[in-house]
């Protein structure tokens, strides 16, 4: 349902309800509740008018704000709206991404779409309130919404649920979800409030605006930092000199995607085989090879995996040589304390000399070879940091760790790198990699809560 609310404020004589509602099934419950709404605002002396309408809250909010060839030019009156949109991707060419596109507006999913129309349909310091997934607070597909959004709005408060599943628990939505409420085109603030944990009792803290989206970032990405030592873990990366590519190191994500190739995997490794890797084999550091017979796993899910694919003509393409990569999870399973996973391939552990890469795996590497032992460890334990991890979730907010978030994150030069692949310690220890970032590259003493 999207819900807006116009009137004449502050002096409030007379109000409009304006509900939307694309399901059959709640309509009857939602027209008993907005009559309950409007009784309660008669009898403090508050005209109510309800206006219920079943169907695309995208074709009425571009019908709305554009108005068709023969549509009028009066600009939207609403004063503040409250909204729980759906979280539904959508098709590059349907009927609501050709809408949109007719107001300028790119996005590929549903609750993107329903905040900037609403936002575009507000008065100037109108109020707007929605719970949405977290996941447009960075990457290219939410760029040009978060531009609009920051361009045409003031934050005053977000809350961060603590749990993914939280929000919505009933419901076995696993997205990571936020609360937040702005005003369009109010510059006046200087600070955010930030709030983690429950709502009945939330923790509480006030960052400037300047951290909340730096001024100069042309991706407008949102960073919504809860720790307190937040501000001194964005301030080390962001003196840290290197990006990827000035590594001499590139981003790939894995090239088997397993459901297209279905034919070739196998759960036995067999003469004719390679081992195929998925985000299990990644553990504390290291890349280890798939067992050769899939139901040997005692994780039942595991074993429901393939463990090698077939070298014939249509996979020979999707394959590579087994090289000292870098290996990063694309995914973090529900609840698991780490965004960030790495390990490093030892190609000695891939006697066949050439392995498949599933696409929930992203690699670093330097034009499909290897990187040195220094390096491959070096650019690991970095990312495998307790103060790596959480500077990442300041502005990833979603459980996917894609190439390019790892291509805009920032680096210590090959020489800090190298010093801390070489030095001695237990990958598996996260005290001790964290000692280490510490001690060898300046970085604040974070621990893993």
């Amino acid at each position: 349902m999207a819900l807006r609310v116009s009137g004449s404020l502050p002096l409030l004589e007379k109000i409009t309800l304006e509900a939307w509602e694309l399901d059959s099934a709640f309509i009857p419950a939602l027209r008993k509740n907005l009559a309950v709404c409007a009784a309660a605002l008669e009898k403090a002396d508050i005209q109510a008018v309800v206006d219920l309408r079943q169907g695309s809250y995208v074709e009425g909010g571009v019908d709305a704000l554009d108005g068709g060839l023969f549509g009028g030019t009066t600009p939207p009156a609403v004063t503040h709206a409250i909204l729980n949109p759906p979280y539904r991707k959508i098709a590059s060419r349907s009927r609501e991404r050709q809408l949109l596109r007719t107001l300028g507006m790119e996005t590929s999913n549903l609750y993107a779409a329903f905040v900037w129309l609403a936002l575009r349909q507000l008065v100037d310091g109108g109020e707007l309130s929605a719970i949405v997934p977290r996941s447009f607070c960075n990457g290219p597909y939410f760029r040009d919404f978060r531009q609009d959004l920051v361009a045409e709005s003031t934050f005053h408060r977000v809350h961060v649920f603590d749990s993914r599943s939280e929000a919505f628990a009933r419901d076995e939505v696993l997205q990571e979800n936020i609360l937040f409420h702005l005003t369009r085109r109010n510059r006046k603030r200087a600070s955010i409030t930030i709030s983690t944990g429950s709502l009945e009792a939330p923790a509480k803290v006030r960052i400037p605006v300047e951290r909340f989206v730096f001024p100069d970032d042309p991706e407008k990405v949102v960073h919504i930092a809860t720790d307190n030592d937040a501000d001194e873990v964005r301030g080390f990366f962001q003196a840290l000199p290197c990006r990827i590519e000035e590594l001499g190191v590139e981003v790939s994500t894995g090239p088997v995607v397993d459901f297209r190739l279905k034919s070739a995997l196998s759960k036995r490794l067999g003469k004719d085989d390679v081992p195929l890797l998925y985000p299990h084999t990644v553990k504390a550091g290291r890349v280890i090879p798939p067992l050769a017979d899939a139901s040997h796993y005692g994780d039942a899910r595991i074993g429901k995996k393939p463990v090698a694919i077939t070298v014939n003509e249509e996979t020979l393409r999707w394959l590579i040589p087994a090289a000292r990569f870098v290996l990063i999870k694309r995914f973090s399973s529900k609840e698991e304390k780490r965004r960030l996973v790495a390990g490093v391939l030892d190609p000695k552990d891939f006697a066949d000399g050439r392995i498949g890469i599933e696409n929930h795996l992203n690699f670093l590497h330097r034009k499909r070879a290897g990187l040195s032992v220094a390096m491959a460890k070096g650019l690991c334990r970095f990312l495998n940091s307790t103060v790596a991890d959480r500077y990442f979730r300041q502005f990833n907010g979603h459980t996917q760790v894609n190439a390019a978030d790892l291509r805009a994150f920032r680096y210590p030069d090959s020489a800090g790198l190298e010093i801390l692949g070489k030095a001695k310690l237990d990958d598996g220890d996260q005290r001790a990699i964290d000692l280490a970032m510490a001690e060898l590259l300046g970085a604040p003493s974070c621990t893993e809560s």
